[in-house]
């Protein structure tokens, strides 16, 4: 059977090389398949279009116009690699056109392509410089859009079928162009190679981490480990962020003579000193660890940390805070002086050792209070405080409180309120976390239930009975199981 005889059977036909002109396909109703490439063609269907035609390959050739392709009603594939192309346009009405390839040609702008049913798009090699006039291609799936002049990814945000995106070699420079691309949720694949932004340090974390559905970069497989490094250095876990800090501290202790008082040694027997209260900003913490301190002047010192942040209204230098430059706070890191530090809020905050320890000098146990992150540094130290969350229960009493006080933006306000659900997170999947769990949102009640739990710390009161004396937390934890372990007073 010859090609003709196929083509006129409903076959396919290939002819390259060829003529520049097509005359007689006309003749073939019912051609399917045309592969007309690596001619010197210079006419887009000059023919009648047989109107089951699928699939025409006309690259390599010297088409340099396109025509209405109208008529070409059942078109599923359309390649036009070099042909010396500089604008698409007639394809608005194939409306079964699913892959499309203009490589290689000389097309600046995307434009022509709106609404197609498209699934596979192929631009490489061309003059492009931004990515425009895609966000109908609703089906897009494939993109290679590699070699051509793309300095960002904005225009790709909204091809939310997309699997699989090429831009090798272009002008991309910055790692936070990914972010473009953080809604695609089917995104798996793409490659940036021979891109500027290679040359970034830590490139290959910042992508994998922005888009942390990928499953392939630049070619490369993604391995578990790359995600977990990717996360954990620009995310991290409050666990590994406490892991990090604590080892910092011990490294440049380590590095400076230290005093150690043998009065402030922990022991099997007498563990360091210390109650903590930890709860959500301006949750009653610092106000009830200086209340304790007055009633129980005996047992209790309020341990004063050092912050970087200005004073509130009513603070005092050395009584709530030590309130120091960033300088000086960075400096006191690298003396070691810190037993754990943290960020909240744009500033530092850090317990020092000599905080705790002036109050163990004096025969007495130190009690401070930080957020979370400093909660989880200091269980990575040798101390084994008492650990007593503050949490409102009350959403809306919480944010009334924090608008009175009039120290707070609504972002800050906003940031509070989200960290309740931190700590009720962690508090439900860290079992023991926490040693008693208060509600705050009644000042005068929560001092009352801490002052309660204090007694039984300390052993001050007798328990047994028919159980009146035990009271039950939020946590459902009975707070006289947790008093057979007292503080330890030098």
């Amino acid at each position: 059977m010859t090609s003709l005889e196929r083509a006129r059977s409903g076959l396919q036909i290939s002819l390259h090389p060829f003529s520049n002109r097509m005359t007689f396909y006309c003749h073939m109703p019912h051609l399917i398949i045309l592969d007309a490439s690596h001619n010197q063609l210079t006419d887009f269907f000059g023919f009648q279009p047989p109107k089951n035609l699928k699939e025409v390959n006309f690259s390599h050739n010297q088409m340099s116009v396109m025509n209405d392709l109208s008529a070409y009603s059942s078109l599923t594939k359309l390649i036009l690699d070099c042909i010396l192309l500089k604008i698409t346009k007639g394809l608005e009405k194939c409306k079964r056109l699913s892959h499309l390839s203009l490589a290689h040609n000389n097309i600046s702008r995307i434009r022509g392509l709106d609404h197609l049913p498209l699934r596979k798009l192929c631009l490489r090699g061309n003059l492009i410089q931004k990515i425009e006039n895609l966000q109908t291609l609703r089906n897009l799936q494939v993109l290679d859009l590699s070699c051509n002049q793309i300095q960002s990814l904005s225009g790709l945000q909204n091809l939310h079928l997309l699997g699989n995106i090429n831009l090798e070699s272009n002008l991309i420079s910055e790692v936070k162009e990914a972010a473009h691309l953080h809604g695609l949720m089917l995104l798996r694949e793409i490659n940036l190679l021979r891109n500027p932004v290679q040359d970034q340090d830590d490139y290959r974390l910042a992508v994998i981490f922005l888009l942390q559905h990928l499953i392939i970069l630049d070619q490369h497989t993604i391995t578990a480990e790359e995600k977990v490094s990717a996360v954990n250095k620009y995310d991290p876990p409050l666990e590994v962020i406490a892991a990090r800090d604590h080892m910092t501290h011990l490294v440049y202790q380590l590095m400076q003579p230290q005093v150690i008082f043998d009065s402030t040694l922990p022991s099997l027997d007498a563990p360091y000193p210390m109650l903590v209260l930890t709860g959500p900003q301006a949750c009653g913490k610092r106000e009830l660890a200086h209340k304790l301190c007055q009633e129980f002047s005996d047992y209790f010192a309020y341990g004063a940390c050092h912050t970087t942040r200005g004073p509130y209204y009513g603070e005092e230098d050395g009584s709530d805070y030590h309130f120091v430059t960033e300088e000086e706070f960075q400096n006191m890191i690298q003396m070691g002086q810190f037993v754990q530090t943290m960020q909240y809020g744009g500033h530092w905050y850090g317990l020092s050792r000599e905080a705790i320890e002036g109050v163990a000098r004096e025969g007495l146990a130190c009690c401070v209070h930080m957020e979370l992150e400093g909660v989880y540094s200091l269980k990575n130290s040798y101390f084994e405080p008492r650990y007593v969350l503050l949490i409102p229960t009350v959403v809306d009493n919480y944010v009334c409180f924090l608008k009175a006080r009039g120290f707070y933006s609504s972002a800050q306000m906003e940031t509070a309120v989200s960290r309740i659900d931190l700590y009720s997170k962690t508090n439900r999947e860290l079992p023991g976390f926490f040693d008693n769990i208060i509600p705050c949102d009644d000042r005068a009640e929560a001092y009352q239930t801490l002052k309660q739990l204090v007694k039984e710390y300390l052993g001050l009161e007798e328990h047994g009975g028919e159980g009146d004396s035990s009271s039950v937390t939020p946590d459902n934890t009975s707070t006289s199981e947790l008093s057979q372990s007292h503080f330890a007073i030098h």
